[in-house]
């Protein structure tokens, strides 16, 4: 269905410039903000890869093609960025946005994120990935055009994900985000995790995001 309308997508044409952090807050201010008609985003200042920022812009591109608008484009990768999303394949998975600095398609033997939580016919575009960097595995998951009646609860998402992720990790942090409401998990060693819910009401399409850090329960050090 197409909702562009005027109370929904500007007109205007729009360059974001993110910059790096760890702040989910923050990201969700900046990527879930109004839509424009034609947007840039400078990646410019966000030199690391982090999978909060590749999750929240992959999220934004697909609620934009629910909103039959045209294809969110990044500029100013880094060359740590352009080695990852290239060696992964990232923009050979269908995601929405492209890059307007050539991306090779590099022969690696990385392995292909292969999730196992969602996939219950909620929602008719489901994404996956998956980052592992020494003791510590990134997870986004996006999902938009919902398909089915009624409410979809937050928790039974995070049931599917814990029951998938505590075999070999725990949870560190995620953040959870409806298109009306928010939560943040935090870990602590010294106290009980700690979770925030926040109303966060937009104007988009219904959609379920969740960006998490887990770390391995019996990591391996190299001397």
């Amino acid at each position: 269905m197409n909702r562009q309308d005027g109370s929904l997508v500007s007109s205007s044409t729009g360059v974001f410039y993110p910059y790096q952090h760890q702040d989910f807050y923050a990201m969700d201010s900046l990527f879930l903000s109004h839509m424009k008609q034609e947007e840039v985003w400078d990646f410019q200042s966000v030199t690391q890869v982090h999978l909060g920022f590749l999750g929240f812009l992959t999220l934004r591109g697909f609620l934009r093609e629910s909103l039959s608008l045209p294809k969110l484009q990044v500029k100013g990768l880094s060359k740590h960025w352009k080695t990852y999303l290239a060696k992964v394949n990232f923009l050979g998975k269908g995601v929405p946005w492209e890059s307007q600095e050539f991306i090779p398609n590099l022969v690696s033997d990385s392995l292909i994120p292969a999730l196992t939580f969602g996939g219950k016919g909620h929602w008719a575009h489901e994404f996956h990935w998956e980052r592992v960097e020494k003791d510590t595995t990134s997870v986004f998951f996006s999902a938009t055009n919902k398909q089915s009646e009624g409410d979809i609860a937050i928790s039974d998402l995070m049931k599917d994900f814990l029951q998938y992720s505590q075999t070999h990790h725990y949870l560190d942090r995620a953040y959870i985000r409806k298109e009306n409401s928010s939560y943040l998990y935090l870990n602590s060693k010294e106290t009980n995790p700690r979770v925030f819910f926040r109303e966060n009401p937009t104007d988009l399409p219904e959609f379920l995001f969740l960006v998490a850090e887990l770390k391995t329960k019996n990591p391996t050090h190299s001397n």
